[in-house]
């Protein structure tokens, strides 16, 4: 056979794999090694000239190419290294038994090696390892250098343990390997090495001149019963077991492993009926606090309903006894400058009442004058309160009922001061003086009246914010749960508003280009529109005002859209300005679609109260199919 293995040779670290294959192949008499009693041939050898060896010198023969350069070739030397393993383990001559039959010594080895007891954890022995004699004391290196040299040679022991006795370092050293199988694997190849080159167990019993050679083997039962010094080692720190026992242990070792997962799944089992229990739960308080937050919300609307009327009924009461109050003081004031003019007929005979009178006059002017301011900072009260109605009416109706109720009481403490500051003006009769105390009275009340007004308003906002709150969030984890959740046909899903439906945009290229260019047509108008949409500077809307309320409504006659109209069609706009609505209700800073729970069956935004259902009904359909 050639020795060039250029392009099939093995890896080293393939090296002891490939010796294992061709040592078990040798046990199943795949090659033919021996011919004879006495004669032995190589079957990795054939056609050099000589083919006829004994057992040693076939021996010799498969240890020297074993050991020879790696230039020769990895799996010539492994061939070898296992043909010489297989001679020295099944055809090694023995004392009274050189006529026995090989088939007959493979079956006793065989038969011997399934019931042969190994120390475990793998142990190996090591002995004549060099000491010197300094200060009375056996000294010699340590562990670590031999098992550096060990694992350079594959065998990759754990650690190495040199033997110690009263004398030092008694030459012997054990060798730990592990306790799984690969590891045993590990400590045979490590004790084959040494029988190999006749430095085993055998050899150092046998042999007189050791020199300086190393001997090792792997500890079997005869090293662990022994009274040598490795032999107490060898119990104090391992157990003798064979194969059976390592699988008995294995199997006993799944069935544990086994149980205890049994247990974690019925653990887990228990723990998710107790989750589900809990979720029953959770939804139907989920469903308390809907019905709940309705009912109050109800109650509250018509709280505001009421408020709302009495607050209508007081301004317009306010304003007739206002008015009323203005007549009388036209009427006065006519009646005294009548008067005033009829004294000054009479100036010569009545200057004093003259004076009288004038000042009478210029008190009542101040008084007018006073109430027009008044009636000034009334009406801009007004307008202000207006104002701040239609503010707050785009943001909560509810609201706004409540903040009307308290510029009504505003107002009548406004017409009140007002009326005060007349009457303070007018003099200090005592018909003047009880209508001063009244209307200090009056206006005590009102101020106490719009300050519970205010309690009662803060406390409501609060309490709506909260709950408003935690509506939003739990809507929010409903979206979150829709979108997770793909459901076909179901009644309820997530919309994302402000985004264009690429639908229409196919749709529209269809009817107008060929089916060549439809799609890539489509992508183009589609890229198109959403920079359209994503231009932070583009708003397409105008203000008007209905009703008395300012809103924002598309501008029809925006360049941008009269151009898609004009050049794309109705379909196109319409998408894009419904598109551009949304936006500007629900993120009109971002420009970016934003999810919504949306009712797809009627096309609108669905409410807290249609998804609580829809879960419970969706639970109990899984229950039941369960």
């Amino acid at each position: 056979m050639s020795r060039k293995h250029s392009n099939t040779d093995i890896r080293e670290s393939e090296l002891d794999d490939y010796i294992d294959d061709v040592y078990y192949r040798l046990k199943k008499d795949k090659y033919t090694v021996k011919v004879s009693k006495s004669t032995f041939r190589c079957p990795f050898c054939i056609g050099k000239e000589k083919q006829d060896f004994t057992f040693h010198d076939l021996l010799d023969h498969a240890r020297a190419v074993g050991k020879g350069s790696s230039r020769d070739g990895l799996r010539l030397k492994g061939k070898h290294k296992a043909l010489g393993y297989f001679l020295d383990k099944y055809h090694r001559p023995r004392e009274g038994v050189s006529s026995t039959p090989s088939g007959r010594i493979i079956s006793q080895a065989k038969d011997h090696e399934d019931t042969e007891k190994f120390v475990w954890p793998w142990k190996g022995i090591v002995a004549n390892l060099p000491v010197e004699l300094k200060n009375g004391k056996y000294v010699g290196k340590s562990g670590n250098k031999l098992r550096d040299e060990l694992a350079k040679k594959g065998f990759n022991p754990l650690n190495v343990k040199p033997l110690w006795s009263a004398q030092g370092h008694s030459g012997f050293a054990i060798v730990n390997f592990g306790k799984d199988l690969l590891e045993f694997k590990n400590a045979r190849s490590f004790e084959n090495d040494f029988e190999l080159s006749r430095q085993g167990r055998r050899d150092w019993y046998s042999t007189r001149g050791r020199g300086d050679k190393l001997f090792g083997w792997l500890a079997r039962e005869e090293d662990y019963i022994s009274n040598s010094l490795w032999g107490k080692h060898l119990r104090d720190s391992g157990d003798l077991k064979t194969f059976a026992d390592i699988k008995n242990e294995e199997e006993r070792k799944e069935k544990s492993l086994f149980s205890s997962l049994n247990q974690t799944i019925q653990v887990k089992d228990k723990q998710e009926i107790e989750m589900r229990s809990k979720l029953n739960e959770t939804c139907a308080a989920l469903e308390e606090v809907i019905k709940e937050t309705d009912k109050m919300t109800h109650s509250y609307n018509k709280e505001m309903e009421r408020m709302w009327k009495e607050t209508v009924d007081g301004k317009e009461k306010i304003l007739s006894e206002h008015e009323n109050f203005k007549c009388q003081l036209r009427s006065k004031k006519d009646e005294l400058e009548k008067h005033e003019k009829l004294l000054e007929r009479r100036e010569a005979d009545y200057d004093s009442k003259i004076i009288k009178l004038r000042q009478q006059r210029k008190l009542n002017e101040l008084a007018i004058q006073e109430q027009h301011r008044s009636e000034q900072k009334v009406l801009k009260l007004v307008d202000e309160h207006e104002r701040e109605k239609e503010a707050l009416h785009k943001k909560i109706i509810d609201l706004e009922k409540q903040i009307d109720q308290r510029q009504a009481l505003e107002l009548e403490i406004e017409q009140l001061k007002g009326a005060a500051q007349v009457v303070e003006h007018m003099g200090r009769d005592n018909e003047t003086k009880k209508r001063m105390e009244d209307i200090n009275k009056q206006l005590k009340e009102k101020e106490e009246e719009l300050e519970d007004v205010e309690d009662l308003t803060q406390a409501l906002v609060v309490k709506e914010r909260k709950c408003n709150d935690e509506l939003q969030d739990a809507r929010k984890e409903l979206i979150t749960g829709f979108k997770e959740r793909k459901v076909v046909r179901a009644n309820l899903g997530v919309k994302f508003m402000g985004l264009l439906d690429s639908k229409v945009f196919e749709s529209v290229a269809k009817d107008k280009y060929s089916k060549e260019e439809a799609t890539t047509k489509a992508g183009e108008l589609l890229s198109l529109c959403r920079g359209y949409i994503e231009d932070p500077d583009w708003h397409p809307f105008k203000v008007i005002s209905e009703r008395g309320l300012f809103k924002e409504v598309i501008n029809e006659e925006d360049e941008r859209l009269t151009n898609l109209r004009n050049e794309h069609g109705d379909k196109i706009w319409q998408a894009v300005t419904t598109v551009m609505s949304e936006l500007n209700e629900y993120n009109p800073s971002g420009r970016y679609p934003v999810p919504e729970l949306w009712n797809l069956k009627d096309d609108r935004k669905a409410s807290l109260g249609e998804a609580a259902e829809y879960l419970v009904n969706l639970w109990r359909s899984h229950k039941k199919k369960k």
